[in-house]
């Protein structure tokens, strides 16, 4: 979704994870919800991306419901990686980075209230590597989400 955060004073993008009444947790970066530990496996452009561009990043495939989605972590620990089992109060949502390790989502603002939320993004229009000299990332022009 796309949000006006308060919080983080900027608009976001991030992925809907939990939504109103779920309980999510997150232990090692491995989601569950609502007791459902998520299903998980090494994404298979991984191994060439990370030759490429020098990066020692794990990129893996998460899927969440019918979509599966890449999720890229660090190679080291984060303090991101844990939270205890949290209830979405009604009228907000958790959302997530897929950028695991360094995303300012609810993990850092907390969870976002219905009323921030002003969309749905549907493609990325224009990406920059910020790990490789802020370069564009073309493949990823106009890629659907």
């Amino acid at each position: 979704v796309i949000f006006a955060s308060e919080a983080a004073e900027n608009r976001l993008v991030k992925r809907v994870v939990g939504m109103p009444g779920d309980v999510v947790a997150m232990r090692q970066n491995v989601l569950t919800i609502n007791g459902r530990q998520l299903a998980y496996h090494q994404a298979e452009e991984a191994t060439e991306k990370q030759a490429a561009t020098l990066s020692s990043e794990v990129l893996l495939t998460e899927q969440l419901g019918s979509v599966a989605h890449p999720v890229k972590l660090a190679p080291l620990s984060s303090v991101l990686a844990d939270f205890a089992p949290v209830q979405v109060p009604a009228g907000h949502y958790l959302v997530l980075g897929d950028n695991r390790d360094n995303s300012a989502d609810s993990r850092v603002i907390g969870f976002v209230p219905r009323h921030e939320i002003v969309g749905r993004a549907g493609k990325v229009l224009f990406s920059l590597d910020y790990d490789n000299y802020y370069l564009p990332r073309s493949e990823r022009f106009l890629a659907s989400l």
